[in-house]
């Protein structure tokens, strides 16, 4: 069976290196973790967010494929950027 597309995992944050270890920024530090566990490195996306592609889970069939993301806007604007990889990605509603 053919998967239906990629999971979306975004970490939500505020960008800067003035926010940057702040509680808020708890999102960040999450995703630069699975960023760490995928092997990959975040790239600059045109949604204005940083994102890193790879899969999670074990070996074989039951892995998935996985987005993680880090919008490069402020917490409360962040909807644009998390719906526009959405979009880019073809995501579901339900992933």
């Amino acid at each position: 069976m053919a998967e239906a597309g990629p999971w979306l995992v975004v970490g939500l944050g505020n960008p800067g290196p003035e926010h940057a270890g702040n509680r808020h920024n708890v999102g960040f530090m999450v995703a630069d973790l699975l960023a760490e566990r995928m092997r990959g490195k975040f790239k600059t996306h045109k949604a204005r967010a940083q994102v890193v592609e790879g899969r999670v889970g074990p070996p074989g069939p039951g892995s998935r494929r996985v987005v993680v993301a880090k919008p490069m806007s402020f917490m409360n604007l962040s909807g644009g950027p998390v719906s526009a990889l959405r979009d880019f990605y073809k995501v579901p509603v339900e992933r």
